[in-house]
């Protein structure tokens, strides 16, 4: 049964607030916890860039979801979804200040999941305005491919060491880079989405884990640049094509309107 709009609302504000005040009081726990954990999907500080840029997208659509432009694309797409999500994200950080490490696991896999369940309802909805694009399809394209970093992340840092450059836990992680190309490399040439923000989040990201881990993790180094190599070219087909396909529509539009004048 669907929530009433003002409720389903006022839930993803709160929810958020909680989500964000929960990270931020625990942001020194958090980050002496990470430190003490380093491992070999460990991303550069100027990689946690993107998620700040995300979240603070995601701030400003619990206010943008109030305005009439949001309103269809709140109920029928996002539905409960964000306000779980904000839930879960709550719970995650609670899962490992009190060590739940598993449990955390799980719902980094949960939310996952219930992003890529809203921006697959989502994607359908056009944006009207700058503000619509930015708050609300740009912020949740973002997020769909930042919590799939998320749930590799987060396995690397609870249960697994860095022990050696040709470690089984180095090449796991390069295979988790992979995982991540493929999905990105979906998100930027293959999917139904309106745009490519997904993929660039992915890539950007590997990007950053390679300049972390250096050239000495070369197996991790050399896939997280090669990955991020193949989904720039990803991402610059698909502009291409977009830019090709919007000329073909324009130069239509410009016959349309020469064939009417002639018939006028």
């Amino acid at each position: 049964m669907p929530l009433h709009p003002a409720l389903l609302k006022t839930l993803n504000l709160l929810t958020f607030i909680g989500a964000v005040s929960t990270i931020v009081y625990n942001r020194k726990f958090i980050s002496e916890e990470l430190a003490g954990r380093p491992n070999y999907l460990s991303n550069s500080p100027v990689g946690y860039t993107i998620p700040a840029i995300n979240w603070f997208l995601l701030g400003g659509f619990t206010l943008i979801q109030w305005f009439d432009f949001a309103h269809d694309v709140v109920v029928e797409a996002i539905d409960w979804n964000l306000a779980v999500s904000n839930l879960v994200i709550t719970s995650w950080v609670l899962s490992w200040k009190y060590d739940w490490l598993v449990v955390g696991q799980i719902l980094l896999v949960i939310n996952a999941v219930l992003i890529w369940r809203l921006y697959v309802k989502m994607r359908v909805f056009t944006a009207t305005n700058l503000v619509d694009y930015a708050f609300v399809h740009v912020s949740f394209s973002l997020y769909t491919g930042l919590v799939w970093l998320d749930v590799f992340q987060n396995f690397f840092a609870a249960f697994t060491s860095k022990d050696g450059a040709d470690s089984w836990a180095a090449i796991g992680a390069a295979v988790a880079i992979f995982i991540l190309l493929a999905i990105g490399n979906y998100h930027a040439e293959f999917s139904k989405d309106p745009d490519s923000w997904s993929g660039a989040a992915i890539a950007l990201m590997i990007l950053s884990i390679g300049i972390e881990q250096g050239s000495t993790v070369p197996v991790v180094q050399i896939t997280s640049l090669v990955s991020f190599g193949w989904l720039v070219g990803a991402l610059a087909r698909r502009g291409i094509n977009n830019v090709a396909l919007w000329h073909e529509r324009a130069q239509d539009d410009i016959s349309v309107g020469e064939r009417r004048g002639l018939l006028g």
